[in-house]
């Protein structure tokens, strides 16, 4: 999937092939993956955060998330972690974002895992609105790829405040839980209709 467009200019969001979205939208449903929150993928993302927090040695945990990105200009989080405010509270937020909001499609466009410790020293992703809009630092995420067609139908992800020096352990870590999460998604899935 190409990151330049016709003319030559450098895309910020890789643009998608036409139809991929609706083939994506059709692996999500044969799991049972829809635009709702997931207890399962929840706890999942949960353990995630404790996982990446634990390699990174940080004292609070990060966010963590299974991204459903739709058709359309929407990403669904499916999973999601958010850390606790001060004083422990677990703030309210939207499991919506768009499209071009994140990382997470990169990663889809990518088909493998993308590790970025320090968000604002690359000057591709560093102008992402998440930056300045969320603060967001570092994310590591991988893409859930379908074995028989070799589509990616959505993504986990990490992404914390402070930049992360994740290296190799860190992409191990994302692309085992990746594959675990995987294995238990395709359980789930039922034939094409």
């Amino acid at each position: 999937m190409a990151t330049i467009d016709a003319t030559g200019r450098f895309l910020l969001t890789p643009e998608e092939p036409a139809g991929a979205g609706k083939i994506r939208e059709v692996l999500q449903a044969q799991r049972g993956l829809i635009a709702r929150p997931e207890p399962e993928l929840d706890a999942f993302a949960l353990e995630l955060a404790h996982a990446a927090a634990d390699l990174t040695g940080a004292h609070t945990l990060p966010f963590a998330m299974v991204n459903l990105i739709g058709p359309g200009q929407q990403q669904y989080f499916a999973g999601l972690h958010v850390p606790a405010e001060p004083g422990g509270k677990i703030p309210e937020v939207d499991r919506t974002m768009q499209r071009d909001l994140g990382f997470c499609v990169h990663a889809l466009d990518r088909g493998e895992a993308l590790v970025l410790e320090d968000i604002t020293e690359i000057a591709r992703y560093a102008t992402n609105g998440v930056v300045d809009g969320v603060g967001v630092r570092t994310y590591l995420g991988a893409p859930l790829i379908d074995a028989d067609t070799g589509v990616s139908y959505g993504t986990i992800c990490v992404l914390d405040t402070q930049p992360r020096r994740w290296g190799r352990t860190g992409l191990e870590l994302i692309n085992g839980y990746r594959d675990r999460l995987s294995q238990r998604l395709d359980a789930r899935r039922t034939p094409e209709q």
